[in-house]
């Protein structure tokens, strides 16, 4: 698929078949995230990723859906709580794949000297959006879960992960169903969103 194309397909989809992904395929989701830019070149990222459905069913207890009282949205953000705010458990419960993103966190987020610590985050997103790209290419579905609340500690306790270790977001993977829901999407383009040389 061509670079643009994948661009503008790149959707975050809820819904998936009970479809296994490809060692191969994963494999080069994996590696491309891996090749994003990041703080000082540290790359100090580790890769939970979860294919054992057994593994990711438990996970998914952990993540609450939201209920969503909207019965006829206006706009697309309506929109789109009504399909995402429900499915926050379920997209887990049925995806093929679960990534977690983990980075050794050296800085804090709210050091008043600097803001190093955001640095290793953004570096996290970076690699978030090769994943995610890359997934989009290779023919399946995608969307993250940002942990809230207590999902943090109960997802680290779970899996024992390491104390110092940050997780930004569930990197959520699995063949789209036919009928996945898309929201409507906000236009964001070179002539609505983007000042040349002046606000």
């Amino acid at each position: 698929m061509e670079f643009y194309e994948v661009i503008n397909k790149r959707r975050s989809i809820r819904q998936f078949e009970d479809r296994e992904i490809p060692g191969e395929v994963l494999e080069r989701i994996l590696d491309a995230g891996l090749k994003a830019p990041s703080s000082n070149h540290q790359r100090r990222w580790e890769l939970l990723t979860l294919t054992d459905k057994s593994l990711i069913m438990e996970l998914a207890k952990f993540i609450r859906p939201y209920p969503c009282r909207i019965q006829e949205p206006k706009t697309p953000q309506q929109e789109m709580f009504k399909i995402a705010y429900p499915r926050q458990r379920t997209m887990i419960e049925e995806s093929a794949c679960v990534i977690l993103p983990y980075f050794k966190q050296k800085y804090s987020f709210d050091n008043p000297k600097n803001d190093y610590g955001l640095m290793d985050y953004g570096a996290a997103w970076a690699l978030v959006e090769n994943m995610l790209l890359a997934a989009t290419a290779e023919g399946l579905g995608s969307v993250v879960h940002i942990p809230v609340k207590k999902e943090p500690e109960q997802i680290k306790e779970f899996l024992k992960i390491p104390e110092g270790y940050y997780l930004p977001t569930l990197v959520v993977l699995g063949y789209p169903s036919k009928d996945a829901l898309l929201p409507s999407q906000v236009k964001a383009t070179v002539e609505n969103k983007v000042r040349w040389n002046k606000w």
